[in-house]
This record gives C-alpha cells, sequence and structure tokens, in this order.
C-alpha cells in the first residue's frame, strides 16, 4: 500500500512541473486549501508517512521545466496547492472518510484552475464553462463537507 501511495504521489508530481523561481506568488488567487478539522483527526498519527511522500514529491520536482506561460505557472501552482491536503485527507482510516477528504482539496483546486483560466483565456465559452466549474464545485464541497459534518463522527474518525 505504502509504495502505491508513494507511486501516485510521485506520478502527481511529475504531472505538474516546478514552479519558475520568479513566479509571482502574490498573483495567485484562489480557494484555502484547508482540510475540515474532521479530515486532520482522521490522519492524525501518519505524519511520518505524509513527510516522506512530499519529500519523495519534492525530490521528483528538481530540475523540472521553469519556462511557463502565467497561465501554466497558475494552474501548476492550483495543483501543487491542493496535492499535500488531499493526500494527507487520503490517510483516513476509513474508506469513505478519506474519500471525501481526499476530494474537498480536489474540488478546491478545481477552483483555482478556473480562476487561473477566467484571468488568463480570452475565449467567451472557456470563461462560461470556468464560473459555472466555479459554482458546481464550490456546492460540491459544501456537499462533501455537510456529509464529513454528519458521518465522519460515526465512521470513527472523530
Amino acid at each position: 500500500m505504502l509504495v502505491r501511495t508513494l507511486t501516485l504521489a510521485i506520478a502527481l508530481a511529475c504531472a505538474a512541473p516546478a514552479l519558475a523561481a520568479e513566479h509571482d506568488h502574490g498573483s495567485m488567487q484562489g480557494p484555502s486549501f484547508e482540510l475540515p478539522a474532521a479530515c486532520k483527526a482522521a490522519s492524525t498519527g501518519k505524519d511520518a508517512m505524509m513527510k516522506d511522500m512530499q519529500g519523495h514529491m519534492s525530490q521528483a520536482m528538481q530540475g523540472m521545466g521553469t519556462q511557463a506561460t502565467a497561465a501554466q505557472k497558475g494552474l501548476q501552482h492550483a495543483m501543487m496547492q491542493m496535492n499535500g491536503p488531499m493526500m494527507q485527507g487520503m490517510m483516513a482510516g476509513d474508506a469513505d472518510v478519506a474519500w471525501i477528504c481526499a476530494m474537498i482539496p480536489h474540488h478546491q483546486g478545481a477552483i483555482a484552475m478556473a480562476q487561473v483560466g477566467l484571468r488568463n483565456g480570452d475565449n467567451p465559452e472557456a470563461k462560461k464553462i470556468a464560473e459555472k466549474t466555479i459554482q458546481e464545485q464550490e456546492r460540491s464541497i459544501k456537499e462533501l463537507t455537510s456529509w464529513l459534518d454528519k458521518n465522519a463522527k460515526k465512521e470513527g474518525q472523530q
């Protein structure tokens, strides 16, 4: 299981090249990639495994290309922001809680990526899709969080 988890972490890291050193973090707007308390509680005790996965991700990203457009940098930033919380969420012992906790930052990442599309794109139809994506993902996050509030405790995760 650890090998599969590490492989997933490395694959995610390879899918999103490292941000350029000159990247302007102040220009990145987006949702907070903060896990609900129930998700943090469910992954307690897995800190060493999380640090190991994050270390593998950092190593995999070193040396990757740094030439990217503003849109590419924004998308990369969104992906990197969601990866850590998503992996932390999936560490819950209960499969349902793990899935819900991993999906919350995944949807937050979709919002951040749609915001990049709104800021950088110029196609009206693509911008309309980005706006729709933001609305749908915000609804999904509320639904996931509501499920977590109702069910995490009975799933033995709080």
